[in-house]
This record gives structure tokens, sequence and C-alpha cells, in this order.
């Protein structure tokens, strides 16, 4: 099924009928993957020769029900630029499914006390012992309130943590002395 209204225009450049095709196909692909329709959709290329990114630019806008999804993407070929936009917009409306069907995780976020037990400043991370004995990863752009390079060991800090792919790991970071 296909959106109800969806414009493909090209500027500067005249659509080519596989690109046609190709849009209608992955538009097509997405309405039937999808519980809520695509209400609206207007895929635009521009050609231009002197994009840094490229000689070409497609900028796509889908709209269902209560959102407005945008991607934008550069390239030196239209084809393989189609193929990426519509895989962005693919996750984008999977976000909107998962939030619409409430399968988007809640953090609870409940804050530790520890201290700092090892940095390492010239690669911006470090770990932190907290009141159980457990070993959390910290980067630097996690340290609030407080800068990275201010930090020693053995200072008291407050943190919230999260599972990560290799371990709990700190999401922010704040300083107690």
């Amino acid at each position: 099924m296909m959106p109800l209204n969806i414009f493909i225009e090209g500027r500067n450049l005249e659509i080519l009928p596989e690109w046609r095709d190709k849009i209608e196909t992955e538009m097509a692909r997405l309405q039937k993957r999808y519980f809520d329709p695509i209400v609206n959709a207007r895929v635009e290329i521009i050609g231009s020769g002197h994009h840094r990114q490229g000689q070409f630019e497609i900028r796509l806008v889908a709209t269902v029900p209560g959102h407005v999804l945008t991607v934008t993407r550069q390239g030196e070929l239209v084809h393989p630029l189609i193929i990426e936009a519509f895989d962005v917009l693919d996750r984008r409306l999977q976000e909107v499914s998962d939030t619409r069907q409430q399968k988007v995780k809640n953090h609870v976020e409940t804050s530790l006390t520890g201290k700092i037990v090892r940095l390492f400043p010239d690669e911006d991370f470090g770990f932190i012992e907290t009141g159980d004995g457990t070993e959390v990863y910290f980067h630097a752009n996690a340290v609030k309130k407080g800068k990275f390079e201010h930090l020693q060991v053995g200072q008291k800090v407050k943190l919230a943590c999260e599972e990560g792919l290799k371990g709990p790991q700190a999401t922010w970071v704040r300083a107690l002395d």
C-alpha cells in the first residue's frame, strides 16, 4: 500500500525511471512493515556539482500520525543515497512504532556513591568502585559539574550507572569533595 500522497521531484535534474521505481518500492516496503500508515511522503533529489559531501542530495520527509520524519543525505551516486535514506527512515519508523507500542525501555535511574580507583587521563576514562565493591567504567563525557582533569584517585563521587556492552558504566559522575 502506497502513502496517501507521495511527491517525487528533482531539482536541477530529471528523475530517472529507475530512481522513481526504487523510491516507490522502498516506500511500499515501509508501508507494509509498520502498523501506522505513512500519510504523506516527499522525496526530493537535488543535483549540484558544488556540494562538499557529493554531487547529489536527497531529502526525504515522511508523515505518520503524530510525527514528521526527515532524512537528508549527500553523496556521489543517487541510487545508493536512496537506499541509505530509506534505511534511516526505516530505523526512525521503528523507533516511533516501538514508542507507540511502549516497547522502549524506561530507565530507572538511581544514584550511587563510590570512589575513583583508577584514572586514565590520556584516554579520557576511569573506574569507580561502588559501596558494594562493583567497578564501574566512566568516560570523561560523563563528568558533570566539574572537569575530568580535576578528578583524583580516591576521590568520592556520586554516579548513576547502567549495563554497558562490557559491564556497568556510569551515565553521569559528579565529584562530592
